[in-house]
């Protein structure tokens, strides 16, 4: 039975960070809003980016296989934060510049034929789990007042919050990534190649 709990979304979000400096909540994210919470959705857009760009089991593909263009070229979704080649490509020394896979090692966007990649994504606000909507509001409000108020007498997050929000975060990863650390950790493999 629901209860009516759902997780915090974007324009939640927004407001909350604008809570922290007493600002008067909004009631849409259309473009032609207070510039008090264009701000707010800058600061906790950038936030996310920032969070999202580690790389965590929720936005992380391995082995993702991408076929070149007819111009022999490999074009990356634009949500793309972080690329690297893996499996039979690992040895191609590609990163991305802007939307396109550039082969250092060859010095050429030009490839030859499927290339294998793991890759971090950029997901919207809604696409993420709530312990990491959480994490980047609390992170975001703190920035946000840090960067525009610095006021320390007014409501803000302590980086406790911050801290707690984090930890949580990280819990549902371990959770979620389903690792086992004896099978999986560095020192395991290590010892392992020892015998």
């Amino acid at each position: 039975m629901a209860n009516g709990l759902t997780p915090l979304t974007e324009l939640e979000a927004i407001n909350e960070i604008l809570a922290t400096s007493s600002e008067s909540p909004v009631s849409t994210l259309e473009e032609n809003q207070v510039i008090d919470a264009s701000l707010a959705m800058n600061t906790l857009r950038a936030t996310s980016v920032e969070v999202q760009t580690v790389g965590w089991n929720y936005n992380s593909e391995d082995g993702v296989s991408l076929t070149p263009d007819q111009n022999g070229e490999v074009i990356l979704p634009p949500n793309v934060l972080r690329v690297d080649t893996s499996g039979e490509s690992a040895s191609t020394n590609a990163v991305q510049r802007g939307p396109r896979l550039y082969d250092k090692g060859n010095r050429t966007y030009q490839f030859t034929g499927n290339v294998t990649v793991d890759w971090v994504l950029g997901l919207d606000f809604e696409e993420l789990p709530s312990t990491a909507r959480m994490y980047i509001t609390i992170r975001a409000a703190r920035k946000y007042q840090d960067r525009y108020f610095g006021d320390q007498s007014t409501h803000s997050y302590s980086a406790q919050d911050e801290q707690i929000a984090r930890a949580a975060m990280l819990q549902e990863e371990m959770d979620s990534n389903d690792a086992n650390m004896l099978a999986d950790s560095q020192f395991m493999i290590k010892l392992r190649g020892r015998s």
